[in-house]
């Protein structure tokens, strides 16, 4: 089995601590796409998230956003669901260039089938509000999780790069660091500061800090551009679109700038190249989900 590993989650009196050799854009990641959302969102749909998410005593999208990782590494018997823990990627091999449904997700268990799933629950007025609210909950990992160029690939089934470990400015994380922790959290941490605390515990108010800062940057043409896909066709022709955008800069920017020696270190270089894209990235990630949502919730 394939993990995205995200957190510790606490069940009852017990402690489940989970590996991080794995993220899913990190918990910072996912905060900030929901951040940058939530500053998008028609009145309409502001009042239905905001009911929706009242369910469980949340205000803000940021507090339900890693949640799906969390319930994928509990077990079935405590509450968890570890058969979703295939919803948050797509492993498309980097000797093709898009996905096929057939090759790359023949049981439909991955991010892109799973998205417009959970948006077309959403969007039911006749599904009961948890239902809703469990599906709301979905749509904010996953919209995060497609725009990870390492979740729409894969190189020699190397997992996304999970298999692929180096070190970062000489740091190994403990022999944990590799190319797709790098780039859910790595570089985000060294380039924004910010620094996962214990059992993954994040600050949201520098996390909301950074999305102010990256949705500031974003121009009403951006926001125009980027909705295209959704505009013009369905949710599911998005979802293509966008994992095909995530596997195409997996295939010729995080590969392709790797340095050929096994266990290299990357830095200074590496990062100037990366992190323009992978801000871009959390801010259409951001601006989409918002799309998604006011499209769902638009009656």
């Amino acid at each position: 089995m394939k993990f995205r590993f995200f957190c510790a989650s606490l069940i009852g009196a017990g402690t489940l601590a989970f590996s991080s050799s794995a993220f899913a854009w990190g918990p910072y990641g996912h905060a900030i796409v929901a951040d940058i959302a939530q500053e998008h969102l028609t009145p309409q749909a502001e009042k239905t998230v905001t009911a929706l998410l009242a369910l469980e005593d949340h205000q803000t999208l940021d507090q339900v956003a890693s949640w799906p990782d969390t319930i994928g590494h509990i077990p079935e018997n405590k509450g968890g669901a570890p058969k979703t823990l295939k919803w948050h990627y797509v492993d498309i091999d980097v000797s093709h260039s898009v996905y096929d449904q057939a090759r790359d997700c023949p049981d439909h268990a991955c991010v892109v089938e799973k998205l417009p799933e959970e948006v077309r629950i959403l969007a039911d007025t006749h599904a009961s509000p948890q239902e809703r609210l469990v599906a709301l909950k979905w749509i904010v990992h996953l919209a995060g999780d497609i725009h990870q160029p390492l979740h729409a690939a894969e190189r020699n089934k190397d997992m996304g790069g999970n298999a692929i470990h180096l070190t970062y400015f000489g740091n190994n994380a403990n022999g944990h660091m590799n190319l797709h922790s790098l780039w859910d959290e790595g570089v985000i941490d060294h380039q924004a500061n910010l620094h996962v605390g214990p059992f993954y515990s994040i600050d949201p108010v520098r996390a909301k800090q950074e999305a102010d800062r990256l949705g500031a940057q974003i121009t009403p043409d951006e926001t125009k551009y980027w909705v295209q896909d959704l505009d013009s066709g369905d949710i599911h022709d998005a979802s293509v679109s966008w994992a095909n955008e995530s596997h195409s800069l997996a295939r010729t920017v995080a590969y392709a700038a790797l340095p050929a020696s096994k266990g290299a270190d990357v830095g200074k270089t590496y990062t100037e190249l990366t992190w323009p894209i992978m801000e871009l990235r959390l801010q259409q990630a951001g601006v989409r989900l918002a799309a998604i949502l006011n499209k769902a919730l638009s009656h």
